[in-house]
């Protein structure tokens, strides 16, 4: 049997993956409706020029203005691609638990 940690860090892994996937399409959707590189809305509707980035929250969290469009996708798809990575890592793990 697995263990409860393995267990837990596959299923955060995967709900990472499925949150990084939609976000992709979102962005991706967001982009194609605009030719000049993307219709991204703050919480008040009015259209952004730029995407902000933030690294990591909490007290001393430090953010990163103006960072283009072009950017989102391939973060993005590298996050996505980083996740999958650690779950086949997971998933060879689970398999080692539950032969002992």
């Amino acid at each position: 049997m697995i263990s409860k940690e393995t267990a837990t860090e596959l299923a955060l892994t995967h709900r990472e993956i499925e949150v990084a996937e939609t976000l992709l399409a979102e962005v991706k959707a967001a982009m194609d409706r605009n030719s000049s590189g993307g219709d991204f809305r703050d919480v008040f509707g009015r259209r952004t020029h730029h995407l902000e980035l933030g690294v990591p929250s909490g007290a001393t969290s430090k953010r990163l203005f103006q960072v283009p469009y072009s950017l989102a996708v391939p973060v993005i798809e590298a996050t996505i691609a980083s996740n999958r990575a650690v779950l086949a890592a997971l998933c060879i793990k689970a398999a080692e638990e539950n032969q002992a």
